[in-house]
């Protein structure tokens, strides 16, 4: 069994946002998509099909879901780590990802 250390200290029965972890892993899943489905048309010669689109379509949405459940996360009582996180990654990609289908049309 671990010996608790004497000089560990805890201010508060704060926890990380499982909410915020959510949305950063959203975020995350968001953005490895994108890198993959670039890969794959810079692979096809920028003629990739209809099931890339519509995955990229896919990561939008999942962006901005990440994006939501990021700022409901700010409101909870726990640090704040994860949470500016999860929102900060996503709104970023979703801003990429809006700046690319803007170009796209």
């Amino acid at each position: 069994m671990r010996r608790k250390k004497k000089n560990s200290y805890k201010f508060a029965g704060k926890k990380h946002s499982k909410r915020g972890k959510i949305s950063l892993t959203l975020a995350l899943v968001s953005v490895l998509a994108g890198i993959g489905m670039v890969a794959l048309s810079i692979q096809k010669g920028g003629n990739a099909s209809v099931y890339i689109g519509s995955a990229g379509l896919f990561a939008l949405l999942l962006s901005a879901v990440s994006l939501m459940i990021g700022l409901t996360s700010l409101k909870e009582e726990s640090y704040k780590l994860f949470p500016v996180l999860g929102s900060v990654c996503s709104g970023i990609t979703l801003a990429g990802w809006l700046v690319i289908y803007m170009i796209g049309f």
